[in-house]
């Protein structure tokens, strides 16, 4: 019966005999944190069985008990179903969210009763950071789409949702500070984006806002010459970097338990800032020798300005290894094109990896991704490309796995989407090849030594993405 589960459990005994599931829970333990768990699991069974979970008075009454298991960290949890009930264990809302979608995903329908099979599971993650990006700027996302990435990584145990919110094409998120950032129609308002918060909160799916610099800015140039500058790449002067403080001020504020900020820092044109007077002059005041120092001492401004504030700077490999010592170690780096720097060389410089390998892990829609079959081939310590520049397209690059990587993430462009004609097909079509490869990515991530064949992971996607169906808003 664990083949209706993705990612595979990494224990699960499973009996002959289906039981009936009562749609009625109690929870004991938990200090209040399991609440709002509770009730975004019920949302989800009523999405996909018509069934609310309703409190029973005591744990004798109830069909689904939530135990608060202290040996149970880390995102572990158990789920037990037998004549009694079921029972889920955990010690904290990640774990219990994880009970519970594993839970959904064995539940099966006989008539007009809810029926689950003889199981015991424990299971845990092995990859701290299993992830999704969306690329907001490039082509607008409708709320709703957000709301339905949020439910895929639930359903799956991915449990972060990176938000790019800033490109050249649009700035999308709701400044009121530089109002003219935002790109007509295409910004959402901080109480939407508070609204996503707190539902991707409830179900154990933490939101990664980004705010991409120095690079990626044609729409900040257009906006704000006077502080941004005119050159396709943001000024490295006192009053750009003050802006930016305020930008991530304002999305701190939006996301005030955010954990994590991406702060882009990839593809940036640093040889332009020899054009400009005012970049030349701060790199003298700073004593730095060339653009690329100038580069990293930009990262490295950013990232410890966010690193003040709490929260986590994460950015993109696209800096000069010969100036790895600016940056703080507590910056977590995503290897991605094994371009800029190879992930051998980032980890000897004391960085900490998400492995975003461009090949299979990317999704440029409608025009470019690989099978779920090649995803379930790679690992989170396997850099691999198909761009003759980059050196892994040559040899696959591999680190040993007792590396600092924390997991991997799939990230979705918007580039070829900008030409579809509406806002809405670009999103089905880009949701369709993200539902498709997700799974494998979670499988990966979950089990980062698993083995599984994409014959057994097509069996099991099919039950999970009929699931995923239902659960998904109308």
């Amino acid at each position: 019966m664990n083949h209706k589960i993705l990612p595979a459990p990494r224990s699960a005994q499973y009996g002959e005999d289906m039981y009936p599931l009562s749609a009625t829970y109690f929870s004991d333990g938990f200090a209040g944190c399991e609440i709002p768990v509770i009730a975004a699991a019920s949302d989800s069974f009523d999405r996909v069985f018509a069934r609310f979970l309703t409190r029973a008075a005591s744990p004798e009454e109830a069909g689904i008990v939530c135990i608060c298991d202290p040996a149970l960290r880390g995102g572990a949890y158990a789920v037990c179903a037998d004549a009694h009930g079921v029972t889920l264990r955990a010690s904290d809302a990640e774990g219990l969210n994880y009970a519970f979608a594993s839970l959904l995903l064995s539940v099966e329908v006989d008539g007009d009763a809810l029926t689950v099979p003889g199981m015991h599971i424990e299971d845990k993650p092995e990859g701290s950071w299993r992830g999704l990006m969306v690329d907001l700027a490039r082509k607008w996302h409708p709320i709703k789409y957000l709301y339905d990435a949020v439910d895929l990584c639930w359903l799956y145990k991915i449990n972060r949702l990176q938000l790019h919110f800033t490109d050249d094409q649009s700035f999308t998120f709701p400044t009121e500070a530089y109002p003219r950032l935002k790109t007509e129609n295409r910004w959402y308002s901080r109480e939407s984006l508070r609204a996503l918060d707190d539902y991707a909160k409830s179900r154990g799916v933490m939101l990664v806002p980004e705010l991409d610099l120095p690079g990626h800015c044609s729409c900040f140039n257009a906006a704000y010459p006077e502080i941004f500058g005119t050159h396709g790449i943001m000024c490295a002067e006192e009053k750009t970097f003050s802006a930016l403080q305020t930008l991530i001020d304002e999305i701190i504020d939006v996301f005030p338990d955010a954990k994590y900020l991406h702060l882009g820092g990839d593809e940036a044109a640093i040889a332009r800032w020899d054009d400009c007077e005012g970049c030349r002059a701060y790199r003298a005041e700073h004593d730095l020798p060339d653009v690329h120092a100038l580069y990293a001492h930009y990262l490295q401004r950013m990232t410890d300005y966010v690193l003040s504030k709490h929260v986590t700077p994460v950015i993109w490999e696209g800096f000069s290894k010969a100036y790895n010592h600016l940056i703080s170690k507590d910056v977590i780096v995503i290897a991605w094109e094994s371009y800029y720097q190879l992930a051998p060389d980032l980890l000897a410089g004391g960085f900490t990896l998400i492995n975003c390998s461009w090949k299979p892990l990317y999704i440029c829609t409608p025009g470019k991704y690989w099978t779920p079959g090649e995803i379930l081939k790679w690992d989170i310590f396997r850099w691999q490309h198909w761009w003759p520049n980059s050196i892994a397209s040559k040899q696959d690059i591999v680190v040993p796995d007792t590396s600092p990587v924390l997991g991997g993430q799939i990230c979705a462009w918007g580039d070829q989407l900008v030409g579809m004609p509406s806002n809405e097909e670009a999103c089905r079509t880009e949701f369709a090849l993200i539902r498709e490869r997700i799974p494998a990515l979670a499988e990966k991530t979950w089990n980062v030594h698993s083995e599984m064949t994409a014959e057994t992971l097509a069996c099991r996607f099919a039950h999970t993405d009929a699931c995923l169906t239902r659960l998904l808003r109308k």
